[in-house]
């Protein structure tokens, strides 16, 4: 059984590294005390768990008044596909009291963003790491 969860407090942040290298997200795994750190440094997060395995999690920033960015939205393979991606999105997106609602989105997977109600950027500007500023990384022009 699908639950959903943002409480930070009882994640095995080991567990949460496996999901990002399983899921794929970005090219190198995560090192669990700075995903730790950033989901804890977050406005809001989501975690899903079947039975007590974490399969997906996401969270958000926000600034409580004009803007918000979410990040981290991570599911694994063998979950997506049904429904469970954009319930955690939906249930981000409602615990931001802001209208303006950006997101990076893995090369590739955008149309899963606008399928949610998400919509292209065309000004987004951006500085990145150097997996994500390679030319075929797939995220800058």
């Amino acid at each position: 059984m699908i639950e959903y969860s943002n409480k930070k407090e009882s994640i095995d942040w080991e567990e949460a590294a496996i999901v990002f290298e399983r899921a794929p997200l970005g090219a190198r795994r995560r090192d669990p005390e700075q995903l730790r750190r950033a989901f804890a440094s977050s406005y809001t997060v989501i975690f899903v768990f079947d039975a007590d395995r974490l399969v997906g999690l996401g969270r958000a920033l926000c600034d409580g008044e004009y803007q918000a960015a979410i990040y981290d939205m991570v599911l694994l393979p063998q979950y997506q596909g049904k429904g469970i991606g954009k319930e955690m999105l939906n249930r981000l997106c409602a615990q931001l009291p802001v209208e303006n609602i950006i997101l990076y989105a893995v090369p590739g997977r955008e149309g899963f963003y606008k399928k949610c109600g998400f919509k292209k950027m065309i000004t987004a500007m951006a500085k990145l790491n150097q997996f994500m500023s390679s030319p075929t990384s797939g995220y800058l022009e």
